[in-house]
């Protein structure tokens, strides 16, 4: 018959207890159960708490119901022919005391599981059935993975899947801001956890029951766009380097297509295609996997016809991003605006006053597609352009409130009164006549 003591092996201001299984000859393991206990509390000559403080009778209570689900669980072991091994012990005093196995403890460990999540990412299936995610996304997380090393280090412990919780993101909060990270560089570092901790618990994972009360902070950063007549400007002014002209054209192109830069600069001739009479752009997004179908706009047209039916040479996103900028400022988009930049000295983003072209990016293109045509074109038809899946994100991107939307509703009413006294007038004239 298998019995099962609790034990202490040293004396310590808390002796950590230790919980001995034996049966036959053959059978003879100790484990550490992860409880301690005072010197005091522990009634040695019963080897178990004494249970004379309320801490005491808590670990007394959960080495009884231990000692019980563990006796009925080897009982069960051996009738099945499973052999006791040290593996066996630490794995069943882990599930009965709800910590996972030995393997799902390993896994649980914050910097192990976000390598495994990293490497599960480009196998990830999508809502829209898409297989992977762009790099982008593997990158973010390669960098929450820096950030969280660089946390680890400064506090000099290891932190669990189950030590995220908001208290945590306080923490991880305050160690960010101290070495000088945005709000927003928080604030995505937060929410992106939080997304793989989720995995973390559909896998199996022991999470914080507190994780869906982690929220991201979010400043309010200046949405940079191309109004209709700075693009006119643009659209009007003369470049003498080619590579100007060329990155003028891909601009001019996102301005009225609303695409992502990854998507924007793939565009070939094999995009357009003929529909029910209609020219139309085709093309499969490349972060979200959304097929979208796009009239093509005279502007856009305007440009392919000038290149016989081409789009502007290929270019990559770092000298498109560097080429905008003096496109812009030799178009004089140059007034003074709020504003957020890269610094090159300490490589991060530095609030302040800059001449505008110094602030256009290649986000610049879709943001000002997005923000220009709302309002004018229904948000549906807006977001079935832009991949947004829904309209709460949609109007965060533009930077629309719900005041900006009353204001919306209530010119759309003024509009709809004025148009039926106008109806009413015109009516009243013909019967008079």
């Amino acid at each position: 018959m298998a019995t099962i003591r609790f034990i202490v092996k040293r004396k310590a201001e808390l002796m950590p207890i230790y919980l001995r299984l034996r049966h036959g000859k053959n059978v003879d393991l100790s484990k550490d159960t992860s409880f301690k206990v005072l010197p005091e509390d522990w009634n040695l000559k019963k080897q178990q708490p004494k249970g004379t403080t309320e801490q005491g009778k808590i670990i007394a209570l959960n080495l009884s119901k231990l000692k019980t689900s563990l006796l009925s669980n080897f009982n069960e072991a051996i009738e099945n022919g499973i052999s006791i091994t040290p593996e066996w012990l630490a794995d069943q005093i882990n599930i009965i005391q709800n910590r996972g196995t030995s393997e799902q403890q390993e896994k649980g460990n914050l910097l192990t599981y976000t390598d495994y999540y990293i490497n599960y990412l480009p196998t990830h299936v999508q809502r829209s059935g898409k297989r992977g995610v762009s790099k982008n996304t593997i990158k973010k997380f390669v960098t929450l993975k820096a950030r969280l090393v660089d946390l680890q280090e400064a506090k000099n412990r290891k932190y669990n899947v189950s030590d995220i919780n908001p208290d945590f993101i306080n923490l991880f909060d305050a160690f960010l801001r101290k070495n000088n990270y945005s709000d927003n560089y928080i604030g995505t570092l937060s929410i992106n956890l939080k997304t793989m901790c989720k995995n973390a618990r559909k896998d199996g994972l022991n999470v914080s029951p507190n994780l869906d009360n982690i929220t991201g902070v979010k400043e309010d950063t200046e949405k940079i766009i191309l109004t209709f007549k700075e693009i006119e400007q643009i659209k009007k002014t003369s470049y003498k380097r080619e590579a100007l002209s060329n990155a003028r054209d891909w601009l001019i192109i996102g301005c009225f297509t609303g695409q992502r830069v990854s998507d924007l600069l793939k565009l070939t001739k094999d995009n357009i295609v003929f529909k029910s009479g209609l020219q139309l752009i085709e093309l499969t997004q490349i972060k979200t996997g959304k097929k979208i179908s796009l009239p093509l706009h005279p502007e856009v047209k305007e440009i392919l016809d000038k290149r016989e039916g081409y789009f502007p040479y290929k270019i990559s996103d770092v000298k498109f991003n560097l080429y905008i900028k003096e496109v812009c400022k030799l178009a004089g988009i140059d007034q003074l605006i709020n504003g957020s930049k890269i610094n090159p000295k300490t490589k991060r983003k530095e609030k302040g006053v800059y001449p505008k072209y110094e602030l256009i990016t290649s986000h610049t293109c879709r943001r000002s597609f997005a923000s220009n045509y709302y309002g004018d074109i229904p948000t549906p038809l807006l977001m079935s352009a832009t991949g947004h899946a829904t309209e709460k994100k949609f109007l965060i991107y533009i930077g629309k409130s719900a005041t900006d939307q009353a204001q919306q509703l209530a010119e759309y009413w003024t509009k709809e009164t004025l148009e039926a006294k106008q109806e009413t007038q015109l009516k009243i004239i013909k019967k008079a006549n």
